[in-house]
């Protein structure tokens, strides 16, 4: 013990590789062999005694493609070192990334296998006590089954062989050490999925021949019996594949019942092995009581394989099937994969043996009805329609839904078939646990759709087109626009929060925590549904007209795609056409209450008719505009407008032809030609020489009347169409005629009486020249252009004459004030002069002012002279 007390001194100074714990195997770096041979000089190890323990390491060590040439200085290293610190109780050897390391405790990395040595506190080895005092051995990642083989190999024997001890103690410990075995072995193989029945390794060792009936041996073999009939009995009853939480699918129940083949072929290949045998023979000749139900056990063991292999038969006709399914890329095409399944189920229902119970066939039809649900699942893209594809969304939760509806369909309707041809075979499997997954996933592919609309109402997220923000006009415009964006950010939050929390319980019918989430959405979108529809009322609150309508609902037409609100929608559709409704009453009131007006500009009949087609055509463009939003949907209201909008018509243009007619009754009279032979111009009798137009008024309101009615599609006819076909000359005529009359009347009106015997001569002329016009052209004669031009041409002169005399007679009139107002004596000096300057002053000022009044004089001679040169052609005459 002195050497160790002397190695424990020499701790504190040697270096510690803990660090190995930590996956560092770097240790050749910090100890080199200088250091180890200077603390092997402290120590009762000689060098190349530490050495062949080194070696003995290398021998023992067993990892899996160990080579010589793997071990390294670091490693054998840290070796010496667990041989030297005799603190240290355990080392290991494994391999570290292709590498062999070693550590002194174990590794925090996962490894393969690993070799392990372990001693007692301070205990100092030597070569020829090594193997006495140091456990060793090797482990692999299979613990529990290392651990087995080991116990069972190794020391199992070695127990069984020990001639020291006791019978009694002998033999229970062994009992206990086959109890344990049992456990383990059923437990270690358990977990791979299989059955194996442990077999003492005693058993194997003895000979057939001598097999002994020791009553302890025999009493042994029954409690391991026993455990065999508890690992048979728990085989044999798991009949059913039950997978909580999981979508069980056909292709499921056909891989369960492979592997139930499996299981029950693997133990009925052990209960007819030789040492299996062996241990049945024994207990068997020794008549013990466990032997009935090992037996019966066996019998059900090959029966439950038999079975098993006639499942698999009928089963394995679905595959194929399935296996289609796996190749669709639609829900439309799996619809068209049904009734071949279904007659498949109902095949294997009437000709198996085994698999012709009503919970079995009902079993598969869940299977099929999960089926359906995972490739649906598997068909609609959640995180594709939570990023913004909503039609999407809809389109394919429509196309499962519709899977889904198909595939109830088929099998209520072929249910029903197969009962009316075959009566023994009734249909009356448990319909709530075969579709109780469908209906769950429908409702779930309902909430889906819920979401998508939406995401199209609240958020605008269409991927088939662009939502433009709404925008609505007036002074109240903006206040709805901020509450369109509160309730579109609100809704974008929801909508993030379901992509983030609950995108995974949506469509797993298992997962209940949907319903708690489903109802938080349910309670928000309910809350903007109102908030939409408090909008909608207050936006139709201001509305004045049918224009104002319409836009207001293309603006919230986005709003319609939701079932809660496209009620209020509808509502405010019905407005709109009970508005058109009261455009139609108020212009019919409007039409009535001025049946005997009419406007100043208009004549009566034209302007009644003209209001009427002004309504009409009004009318008929708020019915336009109706008809042409083809995006408004259908109310019961629109019919009802629009038949009252064609009585209306209808009545407008009734109330058009009647003023037409009284129009024509009213003027077609037999003087109504006569109305044109009235002459061109007469003398005024009211003034004095003056000029009068001589048209009768009726004729022009008749032509008047008789265009408008022509613009109004009514055929003008009878004598009233042959003025009115003269209608562009008597407008001329009359425009002519009147224009000379305006000429002449506003000449004479610019002379006072002296004037006009002044100017009676070139008046004279000029009455000569528009005499015809009142002593012979007449409105229903033809008229020359020539005889307007040549009264145009008189008047136009005597009105330039008139213009000359008058800016003449003001010229002179204004020079002779001139001349008056000239000085002809002015004096610019004060007091007393000379005569001479004062004769010269004089004389200068004097012929100044003769100039001025000279230049007076020759202005009013020219002007004179001007006027005398207009009157000369009627001098001489």
């Amino acid at each position: 013990m002195a050497s160790s007390g002397a190695t424990e001194e020499n701790e504190t100074s040697f270096p510690t590789p803990d660090f190995f714990h930590d996956g560092e195997h770097d240790i050749g770096n910090q100890e080199s062999n200088e250091s180890i041979r200077t603390y092997l000089s402290s120590t009762v190890y000689a060098e190349e005694e530490l050495e062949n323990l080194v070696e003995m390491v290398q021998r023992m060590t067993l990892l899996y493609s160990l080579n010589h040439s793997d071990w390294s200085e670091n490693t054998l290293n840290i070796i010496r070192i667990w041989l030297l610190k005799p603190s240290k109780p355990m080392l290991t050897v494994f391999y570290d990334s292709n590498m062999i390391t070693a550590c002194l405790g174990f590794p925090v990395a996962p490894i393969f296998d690993i070799s392990y040595f372990v001693r007692s506190p301070n205990q100092i080895f030597t070569c020829d006590s090594f193997h006495d005092y140091v456990n060793f051995g090797t482990i692999h990642n299979d613990v529990d089954g290392c651990l087995l083989r080991i116990l069972e190999l190794a020391y199992a024997p070695v127990f069984r062989n020990h001639t020291e001890w006791d019978d009694n103690i002998k033999q229970r410990f062994c009992k206990a050490l086959d109890k344990f075995l049992v456990y383990l072995t059923g437990m270690h193989f358990k977990m791979s999925g299989m059955t194996v029945l442990y077999v003492p390794y005693i058993v194997r060792q003895i000979p057939r021949e001598n097999i002994s009936y020791d009553p302890e041996f025999v009493k042994n073999l029954e409690s391991i019996s026993v455990f065999w009939a508890t690992q048979i009995r728990t085989l044999l009853n798991d009949k059913t594949l039950n997978v909580p939480n999981e979508f069980v699918v056909l292709e499921d129940e056909y891989e369960f019942w492979l592997y139930r083949f499996e299981v029950l072929q693997a133990l009925n290949t052990q209960l007819e092995q030789v040492d299996v045998q062996s241990i049945i023979k024994i207990l068997r000749n020794s008549h013990s009581v466990y032997i009935k139900q090992i037996d019966e056990l066996i019998y059900e063991s090959n029966y439950e394989m038999e079975k098993a292999m006639s499942n698999i038969k009928f089963l394995h006709l679905l595959m194929d099937p399935c296996a289609e399914i796996n190749l669709t890329d639609s829900p439309i095409v799996l619809s068209q994969l049904l009734p071949k399944i279904i007659n498949l189920i109902h095949f294997i229902w009437t000709n198996s043996e085994h698999y012709n119970r009503r919970d079995l066939i009902t079993g598969l039809f869940r299977d099929l009805s999960n089926r359906i649900i995972r490739f649906c699942t598997e068909m609609i893209n959640l995180d594709k329609i939570l990023s913004g594809s909503s039609r999407f969304g809809i389109k394919v939760c429509n196309l499962s839904l519709n899977c889904c509806l198909t595939y109830k369909g088929i099998y209520s309707f072929m249910a029903k078939e197969n009962g009316k041809f075959d009566s023994n075979l009734s249909w009356n499997l448990d319909n709530a646990m075969i579709f109780n997954h469908v209906d769950a996933f429908m409702e779930r592919l309902n909430d889906v759709i819920d979401i998508c609309e939406s995401m199209i109402v609240f958020g605008r997220l269409d991927e088939a087109e662009s939502i433009p923000k709404p925008q609505f006009g007036g002074t109240t415009g903006p206040e709805f626009e901020k509450t369109t964006e509160q309730v579109e950010t609100q809704f974008l939050a929801t909508l993030t929060a379901l992509n983030t929390d609950s995108k995974e319980l949506i469509l797993n019918v298992h997962k209940n925590d949907w319903y708690e989430e489903v109802l938080k959405y349910r309670r928000t979108v309910r809350s903007m549904d109102e908030t939409v529809q408090r909008l909608m009322s207050n936006v139709f609150l201001n509305v004045c007209n049918v224009e104002e309508a319409i836009e207001s609902l293309n603006v919230m037409l986005f709003y319609s795609y939701r079932s809660s609100i496209r009620k209020s929608y509808l509502r405010q559709v019905t407005e709109v056409w009970l508005l058109f409704c009261n455009e139609m009453d108020s212009a019919s009131h409007s039409l009535m209450d001025r049946s005997k007006l009419h406007e100043t500009w208009v004549p009566y009949y034209a302007s009644r008719a003209i209001g009427y087609r002004i309504n009409i055509e009004r009318l008929t463009w708020l019915r336009n505009r109706l008809n042409s939003s083809e995006w408004l949907p259908n109310v019961s209201e629109a019919l009802i407008a629009l038949n009252k909008f064609e009585n209306l018509r209808k009545e407008l243009d009734k109330e058009m032809r009647k003023s037409y007619d009284e129009w024509q009754k009213n003027c077609c009279s037999p003087a109504l030609n006569q109305k044109l032979d009235r002459f061109l111009l007469a003398r005024s009798k009211k003034k004095k020489g003056l000029l009068e137009c001589n048209i009768d008024p009726s004729i022009l309101t008749i032509c008047q009347q008789a265009q408008h009615f022509s613009r109004l599609g009514f055929t003008v006819l009878g004598p009233v169409r042959k003025i009115f076909e003269k209608q562009d000359t008597l407008r001329f005529v009359y425009n002519s005629v009147l224009q000379v009359c305006l000429d002449y009347n506003h000449i004479l009106a610019a002379l006072s009486e002296q004037e006009r015997k002044f100017f009676r001569s070139l008046i004279q002329a000029c009455d000569r020249k528009i005499a015809p016009g009142v002593f012979k052209l007449s409105y229903g004669g033809d008229l020359s252009d020539a005889y307007i031009a040549d009264c145009a041409k008189h008047t136009t002169k005597l009105q330039e004459t008139m213009d000359i005399y008058k800016r003449a007679n003001k010229n002179i009139a204004r020079a002779c004030e001139k001349i008056c107002n000239t000085p002809m004596l002015k004096f610019t000096f004060t007091g007393a002069v000379a005569i001479s300057i004062f004769e010269s002053h004089l004389s200068n000022y004097i012929r100044r002012v003769s100039n001025v009044l000279r230049g007076f004089y020759n202005t009013i001679t020219d002007l004179l002279f001007a006027v005398f040169m207009k009157f000369q052609p009627v001098i001489d005459d």
